[in-house]
């Protein structure tokens, strides 16, 4: 039986010109918050994958761009993002993957606010659950990752289980199938869906209705997701890859131990402010859907645990927060300071407000130049954590016709991929475990981390040409070794070559900052 009229939806009174209003001012929020214009270095791995898909006339099943040991096969999840990518890339530049973002993200936002609205939400009740959960769209595009495609196919996921529960009617979830079977070939975060499917079943079974229809599409669907490249294989993969610890990647340390690093702090100070006030919210209207709660609750431990998956967190509240809002602001009609607020002076200063607001964001969207794709090519001087790319490095490896294989640090690994294949063949990238064993792994960012097995590394797997941070640990090693001599820096990037190789090592060579640009 569908869940009670609680949540079918109400017939509005808020004004219209306030609803339309914060309508447009979030939209000009949203599209601030999505002008993220420095270059995703997964970007790169998605594209050398689609040109060697396209030019080879094959499915790369084994890995070309790695000199250190690979798996076999290649499992590469994000295998049908590059497909896509590349031929928009190489027609549309940059722009066109901008475009593409911001569309998949205004679909995203207009997926919650749908959803939220058909649990019994207002306009307005949605609008202001936006504006408070609008942090994930600062922490999920960074331009362009196959994660966009994750963000967009959760709440669609979310919009057609909440469909069946509220109405009882659950002959929509047979589009969970071929949107499994898409997802799956996108990007690995078609588990996040497929969990929501088994909490679903879950939470309708201990509130005793009907889960039955649930169960049958969550195996239906993990079926559904062997239509891939690698059949078993690829769970074969996912099996290894959900376990596998990734504590030297920023992105999946906790909450915890990015407060402890110094990392992200404003963005983690936001989400348990977010968290906080919501779980007061949910409380003080008394929550008891037990499958959203479920829902709610395990998004909020893996956003503690990992960085990257707070966007769920996000997500989730601007599907279910709406209504309890919706119930907040039906209470404070009854006050009369409720009315007072709506007097002409306020009215007007409301307006203006709203005006400014809609001015201000759309002009740092514009000024940011929305539609480019930016590499930055030194460090920002005081930050922790950002993105840059060895610009001038990458010259001068072109311009001296070095060749062979690279040592280099995990972040620029695809980009020079894509930028120096075949001449070049990296050591780690952020392919990670889809390429890479896992003991491999821990060996490399033993000796990146400079300790005290680093010469190990060198001597199992020595490279030709050394590329690191300028200002790491192991640069400075590198440089008190003799048998390493240094032939390029500049404020981010030294680039090193055998002492012994004269030839390809004309002499040391400062340049001044490269101009930032593109590949």
């Amino acid at each position: 039986m569908p869940v009670p009229a609680l949540l079918s939806p109400p017939a509005s009174s808020d004004p219209s010109w306030l609803v339309r209003g914060l309508g447009l001012v979030f939209l000009a929020r949203a599209l601030e918050r999505l002008t993220q214009t420095a270059a995703d270095p997964d970007l790169w791995g998605y594209l050398a994958f689609g040109r060697l898909f396209w030019q080879s006339g094959r499915f790369p099943y084994e890995d070309v761009f790695a000199y250190l040991p690979t798996l076999d096969p290649w499992v590469y999840h994000e295998w049908l993002t590059g497909v896509l990518f590349y031929p928009l890339y190489m027609n549309l530049g940059g722009a066109g993957l901008q475009v593409l973002k911001y569309l998949l993200g205004l679909a995203t936002l207009a997926l919650i606010y749908a959803t939220a609205r058909r649990r019994g939400a207002t306009p307005l009740a949605a609008i202001l659950a936006l504006f408070l959960v609008q942090g994930f769209l600062a922490l999920g595009y960074s331009p362009v990752r196959a994660q966009v495609f994750t963000y967009l196919f959760f709440p669609l996921t979310l919009y057609l289980l909440e469909t069946a529960r509220l109405s009882g009617r659950f002959c929509r979830l047979w589009l969970l199938l071929p949107l499994q079977a898409l997802w799956a070939n996108l990007h690995g975060g078609f588990l996040a869906g497929l969990g929501m499917v088994a909490l679903y079943s879950l939470g309708e079974a201990l509130s005793r209705r009907p889960f039955l229809p649930y169960l049958g599409i969550f195996f239906l669907s993990g079926l559904a997701t062997l239509i891939n490249p690698y059949g078993l294989k690829y769970w074969h993969y996912l099996t290894a890859a959900v376990s596998l610890p990734r504590s030297d990647i920023s992105e999946w340390i906790s909450l915890w131990r990015a407060y402890k690093m110094g990392l992200f702090l404003q963005e983690c100070f936001l989400y348990l402010a977010v968290v906080v006030l919501s779980s007061l919210f949910l409380a003080w209207v008394r929550w008891r859907e037990l499958t959203p709660l479920l829902i709610f609750g395990l998004t909020v431990y893996l956003g503690l645990g990992h960085l990257r998956h707070q966007v769920f967190t996000y997500l989730v509240l601007g599907v279910y927060l709406p209504t309890a809002i919706t119930s907040f602001i039906e209470v404070w009609r009854g006050d009369p300071r409720w009315t007072r607020l709506w007097q002409p002076y306020l009215k007007g200063a409301g307006v203006l407000l709203g005006i400014l607001f809609f001015s201000f964001y759309t002009y740092k969207t514009l000024a940011a130049g929305p539609f480019r794709l930016n590499l930055p090519p030194v460090p920002q001087s005081g930050a922790k954590s950002q993105i840059y790319y060895p610009l001038g490095a990458v010259k001068y490896l072109k311009d001296n016709y070095l060749k062979g294989n690279l040592l280099t640090e995990f972040n620029w690994g695809e980009y020079l991929i894509w930028v120096l294949f075949p001449d070049c063949r990296v050591s780690l990238d952020g392919r990670y475990e889809t390429v890479y064993p896992e003991v491999v792994c821990r060996e490399y960012f033993d000796f990146m981390k400079g300790r005290d097995n680093w010469r190990e590394f060198l001597a199992k797997y020595p490279p030709d040409l050394i590329l690191l941070d300028s200002r790491s640990r192991i640069c400075s090693l590198i440089r008190q070794d003799k048998s390493w001599q240094q032939v390029y820096a500049d404020e981010g990037a030294a680039l090193f070559v055998p002492a012994k190789d004269q030839a390809a090592a004309p002499g040391f060579k400062r340049a001044a900052s490269p101009a930032s640009g593109g590949p």
